[in-house]
């Protein structure tokens, strides 16, 4: 049953890992990076992955005339080097610290490991939506850097076109819950960031459509109106102006909606940890969010504790 949180200390947010394919949509993604980071005086981590296993295709074999194609990779480390090299110096000059990492492997395992090596506090990432091709590519690494990150993750999906000024700007924020642990685990950062932003908040509920035509349906609408406002601790409501609204209907779609009505800066959710990598075979709520949200999605693993702000963690 979900409790009243304490009001929580200002979000640290020191290191700042973009993933980065040098897409429009990464550099949409980058925008926001930049955005947080001038905000939280944050280390911004440019990182792109070379998957060999991308290079070893019959496509590509094709384009080298039937030749291995392997070999050819240090070309490309190249001119890999040679682009995050002027994204860095593009960083900079926008004013942010920046340490551009090229790795190889596994995208979504190398994301991972350098996160942790980075003592990551939040990882940035376009995703491309849902067909085929782009889903099994990006849509899956998005998916399974989400459900296996130890950080937070700021997506940036296909419909997001709104690009932030010099400094990230929340005036409202979406808080989405099922009232389980995994997505209590993000409710303190929901908070965090409205106090931060000075942000309005809406927490919302989505129930079972059959709710809809229940013969007595007040009673558990007025319990679960109670459980989201003691999600907001008493000290906190003054200034968040919090909204508590239940839904009928798919969860994604009607938090999807919801944030289109109320023209939300960004959603937040609480998601469910996997140690699998094929997270992508399993799509829930929160990728099917990401991927037709117009605003960005920042995302919380369920074993994830609020890490509030390192100086307070000190004292």
């Amino acid at each position: 049953m979900p409790v009243a949180i304490s009001k929580p200390a200002r979000i640290a947010i020191k290191n700042i890992l973009v993933a980065t394919d040098f897409s429009r949509l990464s550099n949409r993604a980058l925008d926001y990076a930049l955005s947080f980071a001038r905000r939280y005086d944050s280390t911004v981590i440019p990182t792109h992955v070379i998957s060999p296993a991308l290079y070893a295709t019959p496509s590509t074999a094709a384009m080298y005339g039937g030749m291995d194609p392997l070999p050819y990779l240090d070309n490309v480390r190249r001119e890999l080097t040679h682009r995050l090299n002027d994204l860095a110096i593009e960083v900079e000059e926008a004013g942010v610290i920046c340490i551009p990492k090229l790795v190889e492997g596994d995208i979504g395992e190398q994301l991972r490991v350098m996160a942790e090596e980075a003592d990551t506090d939040l990882i940035v990432i376009g995703t491309r939506g849902e067909e085929r091709w782009e889903r099994l590519v990006m849509g899956s690494v998005a998916e399974s850097v989400v459900h296996r990150a130890q950080c937070p993750v700021l997506t940036v999906g296909p419909r997001v076109f709104r690009r932030p000024k010099l400094e990230a700007s929340l005036k409202h924020i979406i808080y989405a819950t099922d009232f389980s642990s995994d997505s209590a685990h993000a409710a303190p950062y929901a908070i965090s960031l409205a106090e931060e932003f000075n942000a309005k908040i809406t927490l919302v509920h989505v129930l079972p459509p059959e709710l809809r035509s229940h013969e007595d349906q007040r009673t558990p609408l007025r319990y679960f109106h109670e459980q989201l406002q003691k999600l907001v601790p008493a000290q906190a409501q003054p200034w968040c102006e919090p909204e508590f609204i239940l839904e009928f209907g798919g969860s994604s779609e009607a938090i999807v909606n919801l944030a289109e009505e109320r023209a939300a800066d960004l959603i937040v959710l609480g998601t469910r940890k996997s140690s699998s990598a094929l997270t992508y075979f399993k799509s829930g709520v929160a990728y099917k969010v990401m991927c037709h949200a117009e605003c960005p999605v920042f995302t919380v693993t369920g074993d994830k504790e609020y890490r509030g702000s390192r100086a307070a963690e000190q004292n």
